[in-house]
Formats: C-alpha cells, sequence, structure tokens
C-alpha cells in the first residue's frame, strides 16, 4: 500500500455546515418526543423517576450536539484523529484499507485496520474531503 504523504497537517471539522443544519431539527423531534414520552408513562412510575430519565436522555442528546459542532478530524503525517466524546484515531501503519462512503454532505472515510478492526472518520470541509479522496484512492486494492 502506498499511503499518501501529509507533509502540513490538515485539520477541520469533522462535520459539515449542511449537516449540521439537518441534525438540528432531528434533535427538536426527538427532544419534543421524549418528553410526550415521559408524560406519558403510567401513572405508577413516580414523576422523580420519569424525569430522572428525561434529565440523563436530555444529557445524552446535549453532549453528543456540543461535540458535533466541537470535534474535529485531523490528518498528518502520524495518522487520522477525530476528536469526540471519544477520540478516535489509527495510525498509517495499521491501516490496511480505506474507502470513501456516504453522501457529499456527510461523507466520512471507512478505514480498516491490519486486525480487521473499522474506523469511520467524518470530514466537514473542502481540504478534508479532497484528504479523504486522497486515502481512498491510495488504498485502492
Amino acid at each position: 500500500m502506498n499511503r499518501p504523504e501529509f507533509l502540513q497537517p490538515i485539520a477541520g471539522p469533522a462535520y459539515g455546515r449542511f449537516f449540521r443544519i439537518v441534525a438540528t431539527p432531528m434533535r427538536v423531534g426527538v427532544l419534543v418526543m421524549a418528553l410526550r414520552a415521559v408524560l406519558q408513562v403510567p401513572g405508577d412510575v413516580g414523576l422523580a423517576d420519569r424525569f430522572g430519565v428525561l434529565g440523563l436522555g436530555l444529557l445524552a442528546l446535549a453532549a453528543s450536539y456540543w461535540f458535533m459542532f466541537t470535534s474535529t478530524t485531523t490528518i498528518d503525517d502520524k495518522g487520522i484523529r477525530q476528536s469526540g466524546l471519544v477520540e478516535k484515531k489509527v495510525e498509517w501503519s495499521e491501516v490496511y484499507s480505506a474507502r470513501l462512503l456516504g453522501p457529499r454532505f456527510a461523507r466520512r472515510l471507512m478505514v480498516r485496520t491490519i486486525n480487521g478492526r473499522f474506523r469511520f472518520f467524518f470530514g466537514g470541509s473542502p481540504e478534508l474531503q479532497a484528504a479523504f479522496a486522497r486515502i481512498a484512492e491510495s488504498y485502492r486494492s
């Protein structure tokens, strides 16, 4: 495999503007459905239990939303990294294959490591998309 060289690191948002715009009303919809579900729970379940579960769900929803806006993907001479709730990273020596997946507004790079694990990296900038294309092309079987 001829991995592409990245003399200068390429970094940018993990999720593109369109992806984030589409995700916002979807999260509002999830919030409304969760609130309806909590209000329709049978009366024998305590109010504190209902809203405790709702609170935990809202915390998870808010955290995932926050990381969607703040996560970054970096490609450099060491490998690929994506920040988030849990940082994902793959070193070049671990990469077995790579390919692009998804529509243009939510393009992601699927990397298969030499031990068979799959990692998915999102790229929300034109520079990252171009780098993903270079990587996928260089690891084409």
